[in-house]
């Protein structure tokens, strides 16, 4: 993948923080990211909640993706958009996982 301008490096994951829950580990992303960080779902893994979020990277990129989405039904260009965000899983235990 090609790294953007605020995309989370293996590196980067493996010196943040620890954090002891879901909220903890929301509120740091939130301080650090903004608006850029949001909440596209939730489900259950390995019975915890898994809250699934995105790292916007370009905003610009990103929303005209889900606008396409939204009313075409389907995204011409996906690899383009796909690299508008970095997916970060949040679990209630304060666990993340970071896409690569």
């Amino acid at each position: 993948m090609m790294y953007v301008p605020g995309y989370i490096t293996q590196e980067e994951e493996a010196v943040l923080p620890f954090f002891n829950s879901h909220d903890e580990a929301l509120k740091w992303f939130k301080n650090k990211y903004s608006k850029n960080f949001i909440l596209t779902g939730t489900e259950i893994i390995d019975e915890q909640n898994c809250h699934i979020y995105y790292l916007i990277l370009d905003r610009e990129l990103y929303e005209a993706g889900q606008n396409e989405l939204m009313t075409k039904g389907i995204i011409t260009d996906a690899i383009k958009y796909m690299g508008s965000y970095q997916e970060i899983q949040v679990f209630d235990d304060g666990s993340i996982h970071i896409a690569h």
